[in-house]
């Protein structure tokens, strides 16, 4: 995985380069501010390729409800 680090104070004076580098080279970028990890910045392509296969099927299936669904209409004696 290609990643490289930046501090809080480098993202801030360097906000666009590095946006682009991690756009254009497809590489993660990692902020720390005081010496910790505070974000992960990775293009939106790698996420949905591989965050989306890593967390599917961690949200149960909801049942199917259309089934169980009682009628909408009611009548409403006036």
């Amino acid at each position: 995985m290609n990643t490289f680090t930046v501090t809080a104070t480098e993202l801030r004076t360097n906000a666009a380069d590095i946006l682009n580098r991690v756009y254009y080279e497809k590489k993660t970028a990692l902020v720390e501010r005081g010496g910790k990890v505070i974000v992960r910045m990775s293009p939106e392509e790698a996420f949905l390729r591989f965050g989306l296969k890593r967390s599917f099927g961690a949200i149960l299936d909801f049942p199917d409800v259309a089934s169980d669904r009682r009628s909408r209409k009611k009548f409403v004696k006036l």
